[in-house]
């Protein structure tokens, strides 16, 4: 691994956000979250909130994630992680907390700030972050483990993201994605398989946490492993 990348400044925006205080039971523990529950709500708080209006919201996918992350206990101990698309973070989160060293990245700088906002809140000391666009990505270090929650519904990213998986994985490493069940996401998988990669796929029901899936009590996820050849 590369050296400590420098710590990220406060975003001036996060006390502007319109936040709600969620919890979420990962494991035997309960994870305090602050997130943004009304997309429209938040639009209006920085210019750039039209182009990342998701982020701030938590997912399905990614409480799914964190729960993946949580079963392997243990076995996350010393392992390098880079979290893409961290959005509010608690996947990452929950690594960390089972001793891996975590790289959380967004398109988002306020998103991270976010998610450092979220790690003190739960006490989790010691991830580092960066601001990183997947169309012009020159991040190098090579990571036992990369993860993603909902960040695979944009087909115009998926030669890019492959190109991402490839020039950051570790031999032998894992990307771990989870995903709504959507449709897209098989061109995805074809992307990678064409590029060399072995893609297994398992489902879970997942409760709806957030205002988009409301009239749903449960949402299908799909959780991606992919290894390259």
């Amino acid at each position: 691994m590369s050296p400590p990348l420098p710590p990220l400044p406060p975003h001036p925006d996060l006390i502007r956000l319109p936040l709600d205080r969620m919890q979420f039971q990962i494991g035997g523990l309960f994870w305090p979250m602050d997130v943004v529950r009304d997309e429209a709500a938040q639009l209006g708080v920085t210019e750039d909130r039209d182009l990342y209006p998701f982020g701030l919201m938590i997912w399905e996918s990614a409480v799914v994630l964190a729960d993946v992350l949580d079963a392997r206990g243990g076995d996350m101990d010393h392992r390098s992680v880079l979290e893409l698309g961290c959005g509010v973070g608690l996947p990452g989160l929950v690594a960390q907390k089972h001793g891996a060293r975590v790289i959380q990245t967004d398109h988002d700088a306020l998103a991270l700030a976010l998610c450092r906002h979220n790690a003190a809140l739960n006490r989790i000391p010691g991830i580092e972050q960066f601001v990183g666009d997947w169309q012009a990505w020159t991040h190098t270090p090579r990571y036992d483990l990369i993860i993603g929650a909902d960040i695979i519904y944009d087909t115009a990213d998926y030669d890019v993201l492959e190109k991402v998986f490839r020039a950051n994985l570790a031999p032998r490493g894992e990307v771990l994605l989870t995903d709504p069940m959507r449709q897209q996401t098989i061109a995805l998988f074809t992307v990678m398989e064409d590029a060399g990669w072995t893609i297994d796929t398992t489902h879970r029901m997942q409760p709806t946490v957030t205002e988009t899936y409301k009239a749903k009590a449960e949402i299908e996820v799909q959780i991606v492993t992919a290894r390259l050849n």
